[in-house]
């Protein structure tokens, strides 16, 4: 089914399910001697089952290689044709893409820094990488956190349109330990606090002053006693 066939409550339906997070800001890098290239981070319906989308672009660019007729793009629900059988549709899909001309193999160098939200009820998430001509396409997703590198594929072209599917985990987008930290924060502070407190003598100043107390209610007189006249 393609999104042509989806209504606009469908597609909203099918987009806003799951439990969506936002994932710290990552850099897209696009290393690139091919006609084209995108990365999508949709399914082929734009309806996001994929469990991953752009939420915002924070901007991007060439790094290298420029010539006056590339083109660079990067955002949500960006238009694509795609073949459906003899017949050539229009879909939409949040990506960064890239178009340089048929037969361009001049080496470019390309990037979108993207704020994504991942569906953290899922196992697995995908992205669709699609290249054509025959230049080889290096894809990265770099944490601009920490400056590492969260995922990393490379499609060798054959001359021919190329779309491939490639799986991942939801966790390496999140920093790991950020909400863990917290929770050490915690206990270590609970831990830290009852140790000052195992170390006050406030129990022995309390079992001190009840000594006192009953010692001297022991040498009081009993005045239930009589006492003697003279």
């Amino acid at each position: 089914m393609t999104l042509s066939a989806l209504s606009a409550p469908a597609v909203q339906a099918q987009t806003s399910a799951g439990q969506w997070r936002q994932a710290d800001p990552v850099k897209v890098l696009v290393d690139s001697t091919a006609d084209w290239g995108r990365i999508l981070f949709d399914d082929l319906n734009g309806t996001n089952t994929n469990g991953i989308r752009i939420k915002t672009v924070l901007g991007s660019g060439w790094l290298l290689g420029k010539e006056a007729d590339d083109v660079l793009d990067a955002g949500r629900k960006v238009p694509w044709p795609d073949t459906d059988y003899d017949r050539i549709v229009t879909r939409q899909g949040d990506m960064v893409t890239f178009f340089k001309g048929l037969r361009d193999f001049h080496y470019t160098e390309a990037y979108a820094d993207l704020v994504l939200e991942i569906d953290t009820s899922l196992p697995q998430i995908y992205v669709w990488l699609m290249v054509g001509g025959n230049g080889t396409t290096t894809f990265d997703i770099v944490s601009q956190t920490t400056g590492g590198t969260i995922w990393r594929d490379v499609v060798v072209g054959n001359g021919e349109t190329q779309q491939v599917r490639r799986v991942m985990t939801p966790q390496p987008f999140f920093r790991a330990g950020r909400a863990e930290s917290a929770v050490v924060v915690a206990w270590l502070s609970i831990v830290i606090i009852t140790i000052i407190f195992l170390n006050f003598p406030i129990l022995e100043l309390v079992a001190r002053r009840v000594r006192r107390r009953r010692e001297a209610e022991s040498t009081q007189p009993d005045e239930t006693e009589p006492v003697d006249k003279p």
